[in-house]
């Protein structure tokens, strides 16, 4: 149980003329007021200088390939997130219940708290995905492209999933490629893949747009909510502007790689290889007028631990997906600091508080209010941050963005009152908890 303590002095990172008391105990915050303001014998952390922020919730990490529930955990919280929502992959048979208890236990060894979004596949019924509501599930995911085609579903079986996931409360994320197009494209010699700019075209905008169009269609037949995960390009945005005007119950998730690269600036060949992948320069500006314009509702690093030996040149033999966790948030930082910033602040805490949380349910998370959790990131805007390898702390061991220099840097991190990062150095190491989805969501 945490001592209680304020945090004297900073000013709101969204309002930065407002300077501000945070008092925190117990690991919730009890009051926000103004700075100097507060009375008390508890113990006070000075802050004057800086800009305060909820932790971040990243809604989009895998923590597969060369990471762990835990190593995931503990990088995430240099990065200011201080909640991650995990793919959870089952095991073939595995009860969703019981996926969600092997995450619980090993995730607890990293630092950050966690939630589940659950792979759905053909295999799965009804009763499997109402059971991994009941255990606290964010969502249900329905790949439309996989390279495991026991795990690609069609639209009918998109249906299926989607039927569930609503009888059961959950939303249902989706992968927007039609997979049967892009593999019967490149079975008959119509797309290559030898570089970045051939696997945009061979997977192309207008192919992810269909889909989006198609989960839509199916999200509106069923009632269900969808949330189209990493919406790449202005094809893909375009075509759930027009899925909402018909009434779709939908959410937009981008990734910092769609705001932040372009298929020209990548790192060349399978270093830069994702799907969907990366775009053109218009799309790049096209998704960043989308985040200013609210369109889009979330952002999630859909981090990647792949290692050296899964990122060879060439993409054939290469593991689709790029490492994010700990670059999001500064970036987005930068973005927001500056004569040139072009993403307004409060729009920030949108995309990585405030939205994850409203979407999925995830009650006192995201918001730096009374009676929430005490995940606080103090961000110093005169500081400045080197992206690289580096300094990371997740398993890629590369970043699509080495070297860039950034304005402002995350000065300490606590999660549920807890100092976990203090000057780029842990402090905590372990207890992350298993955050449910709040059933009134």
């Amino acid at each position: 149980m945490n001592d209680a303590l304020v945090l004297r002095g900073a000013a709101l990172f969204a309002d930065p003329t407002r300077g501000v008391d945070v008092v925190v105990s117990d690991g919730v915050v009890r009051e926000v007021a103004a700075a100097g303001s507060v009375q008390t014998d508890a113990a006070v952390v000075d802050l004057d200088g800086l800009l305060l922020m909820p932790g971040a919730i990243d809604p989009h990490v895998h923590p597969i390939h060369d990471e762990t529930f835990a190593s995931v955990g503990n990088a995430a919280v240099f990065g200011g997130i201080t909640t991650i929502c995990n793919q959870l992959y089952p095991d073939p048979g595995e009860p969703f219940g019981t996926a969600i208890d092997r995450m619980a236990g090993q995730g607890a060894d990293g630092t950050a708290d966690f939630a589940a979004h659950l792979r759905w596949d053909r295999s799965r019924t009804a009763a499997d995905v109402l059971e991994g509501a009941e255990r606290g599930a964010l969502s249900i995911k329905v790949f439309l492209a996989h390279p495991d085609k026991s795990i690609q579903a069609s639209l009918g079986e998109l249906a299926i999933a989607m039927t569930a996931a609503r009888d059961a409360g959950l939303d249902t994320l989706v992968h927007c490629e039609l997979g049967d197009v892009v593999d019967r494209m490149l079975d008959l010699g119509h797309a290559s893949r030898e570089t970045l700019e051939d696997v945009h075209h061979w997977r192309s905008t207008d192919n992810e747009a269909a889909a989006v169009t198609a989960a839509a269609l199916v999200a509106r037949g069923t009632g269900a909510r969808l949330y189209v995960v990493h919406a790449s390009c202005a094809d893909a945005l375009g075509a759930a502007t027009a899925a909402r005007s018909r009434g779709t119950a939908l959410s937009v998730e981008t990734c910092p790689h769609y705001a932040f690269l372009d298929v020209s600036s990548a790192p060349s060949g399978g270093p830069g290889f994702v799907l969907p992948p990366l775009r053109t320069l218009d799309d790049q500006r096209a998704v960043r007028n989308a985040i200013v314009s609210g369109l889009v509702d979330t952002m999630g690093s859909d981090h990647c631990g792949h290692g050296e030996a899964s990122k060879p040149h060439e993409i054939a033999a290469s593991k689709a997906g790029l490492p994010g966790l700990e670059a999001m948030l500064p970036l987005l930082i930068d973005a927001a600091l500056g004569d040139d910033a072009w993403l307004p602040r409060q729009r920030l805490l949108e995309l990585v508080c405030e939205g994850p949380s409203r979407v999925f349910g995830l009650g006192v998370k995201g918001r730096l209010r009374p009676g929430y959790d005490a995940d606080v990131v103090a961000i110093d805007p005169a500081g400045s941050t080197t992206l690289g390898a580096q300094a990371f702390h997740d398993a890629a061991g590369y970043s699509p963005y080495q070297g860039r220099n950034l304005r402002g840097s995350i000065a300490r991190v606590w999660r549920r009152g807890d100092l976990v990062v203090d000057g780029g150095h842990a402090v905590v190491e372990g207890g992350g908890r298993l955050i449910p989805r709040s059933r009134e969501a």
